[in-house]
């Protein structure tokens, strides 16, 4: 009798354990990820001040030297660890993985320096959630933000504009870190990311509007705590740095419009001088050799630009197939 008490205990625990959904497969409403850089003395707030607005906060340590890693578990937060600084855009890049690992509807991305308002949390979801996006930025001047300094909203609207020429939007703030990304965005654009550096921001809205992913803006202001410095980079380098991160972006994600434009001026440049060439020829009864000269070399540069055109089409849509079977 004991022996068979004893074996239906064991099957109705077996039973129990076999309904249990396994951890990893649950659905996920809100996730705020927040990259980490020797943050210690921000981190606890910034993640205090998520947790009323996520089901999860995960704090992406991007190797850092001081006590960010502690204070952060201490506040709450899991914690994930690089074991070197890969920068931001690895920081970003990991924070996305894990919103896909996680089954999370919203993954957001948060900065550790307080520059954020956790109140901006529900607005970012809110057009996912509704299905009326695939990524949401927290932009600082839709409603005009007086706080951002001067030298940094010029660099910003410059970045942007370059974005906005390639991407056919009219994205206001292209630089901001505070972003809400819906699943499929994320399995969308996540193989193909490359940048480790603060060009990142950049190159996810570049790679959104390759896979033609709807992007929604809402307001949010820019908040600089008093004695926190928000950043350790030098603004001129950290703007330099970006500008060619979009360039070699623009020509990595839309070739033929970024050789295509300078072959067609060429090609016209070449059209004009050949005419000269051709009257010279007429009223003299020979070839300028200068001029004829110079035709060619615009010529070949116009062939050049096609070709180069052509060639990094080619494979930039390899290298996109071979990060995702990578990352699969």
């Amino acid at each position: 009798m004991f022996l068979n008490i004893g074996f239906i205990m064991i099957f109705k625990h077996m039973l129990s354990e076999s309904n249990k959904e396994p951890t990893s497969n649950k659905a996920i409403e809100i996730l705020v990820c927040i990259p980490t850089y020797n943050a210690e003395s921000t981190i606890k707030k910034a993640v205090l001040q998520c947790k009323e607005f996520a089901d999860q906060i995960l704090v992406i340590n991007d190797g850092s030297t001081d006590n960010s890693e502690m204070v952060a578990r201490d506040a709450g937060a899991e914690v994930l660890t690089h074991k070197i600084n890969r920068g931001y855009g690895g920081a970003i890049k990991t924070s996305l993985r894990e919103g896909l690992k996680r089954n999370a509807k919203v993954t957001i991305t948060f900065d550790a320096d307080l520059q954020h308002d956790a109140k901006d949390i529900p607005n970012l979801v809110k057009p996912i959630l509704s299905n009326e996006a695939d990524l949401v930025i927290g932009s600082r001047f839709l409603e005009g933000n007086g706080q951002v300094k001067t030298y940094r909203k010029f660099g910003i609207k410059l970045i942007t504009k370059m974005v906005n020429s390639f991407i056919g939007n009219s994205i206001k703030d292209a630089e901001s870190g505070l972003r809400a990304y819906s699943q499929e965005a994320i399995s969308l654009i996540l193989p193909s990311l490359e940048t480790e550096g603060m060009g990142m921001s950049a190159e996810i809205l570049l790679k959104a509007s390759v896979q033609k992913l709807k992007i929604v803006e809402i307001p949010r202001k820019e908040m600089y705590p008093e004695g926190i410095k928000t950043s350790s980079k030098n603004s001129l380098r950290h703007g330099f740095g970006v500008l060619l991160t979009i360039l070699k972006l623009i020509v990595e994600t839309k070739p033929l419009t970024a050789f295509g434009i300078p072959s067609l001026i060429f090609f016209i440049s070449s059209g004009i001088s050949t005419y000269f060439v051709v009257e010279s020829y007429n009223n003299l009864g020979r070839l300028p050799l200068g001029l004829t000269a110079f035709t060619v070399l615009l010529v070949s540069i116009a062939f050049f630009f096609v070709l180069a055109a052509i060639i990094i089409y080619v494979l930039s849509r390899i290298s996109a197939k071979m990060n995702y079977y990578n990352n699969d």
